[in-house]
């Protein structure tokens, strides 16, 4: 079996659209989507409404509960990227599940019991440990922190960071999804890096976004903090 996954599209969707069709050249079994899908970027419901459409399995993360119709922030950003929904799109994302399991693949945001907690890159064996552990699985995939990576815990399976389709903050401003596959000896995984037009998706931004110089920093470099 073949599964794709990918996460942190902060609406980016012509990230989103090269991701999508790299993603169809593989022709995986399965494809899932890791949460964060709206937050900062230009255009929150073109992705949020492609995601929804292609009707693939999708989880909640951190920034998604912030759009829901019930949300209490209020902060700038957060109240932008909530009027750019359209009241389809906060209730889709209000419906999302915490996690999406396949087999012994559990796919979650950031942890298999937090939406918000940190699993930095390189984590210890201790802290995979507890992971897969937790996860009751075998591999254990999440987007959350968009940097991408892979651990490997002898004897007991995989953490897998997908990085971010909108915004990698590794200094690699192309996007990243997981690439798995499972065989006799269990799963391996391939971090798949996609280029887009950049300058067109900065340019996307329209002009009462709170952040569009930031945000489009991001893009361009590949950090968090440019």
């Amino acid at each position: 079996m073949k599964v794709a996954v990918f996460s942190d599209v902060h609406g980016n969707a012509i990230a989103l659209h090269a991701v999508l069709q790299d993603i169809e050249a593989q022709r995986p079994d399965r494809i899932i989507c890791g949460g964060d899908l709206a937050f900062g970027g230009p255009e929150p419901e073109a992705a949020v409404a492609r995601i929804s459409a292609l009707g693939i399995p999708c989880i909640r993360g951190n920034t998604d509960e912030w759009l829901t119709p019930d949300a209490s922030r209020t902060e700038a950003i957060v109240a932008w990227t909530r009027a750019a929904l359209s009241e389809e799109s906060r209730h889709y994302l209000g419906g999302l599940p915490f996690d999406y399991r396949l087999g012994d693949l559990l796919v979650v945001h950031a942890t298999p019991w937090s939406v918000f907690d940190l699993v930095p890159k390189d984590a210890g064996q201790a802290m995979l440990r507890r992971v897969l552990a937790e996860a009751r699985a075998a591999a254990v995939v999440y987007g959350h922190i968009h940097i991408a990576w892979i651990g490997t815990v002898a004897g007991a399976g995989l953490v897998v960071n997908t990085g971010s389709v909108g915004f990698p903050f590794d200094g690699d401003p192309r996007s990243s999804y997981a690439l798995l596959q499972q065989g006799a000896s269990g799963w391996t995984v391939e971090i798949r890096r996609v280029p887009y037009d950049i300058e067109r998706a900065s340019a996307a931004f329209p002009p009462d976004h709170p952040d569009r110089a930031g945000w489009a920093a991001r893009m361009r470099t590949g950090r968090q903090r440019p």
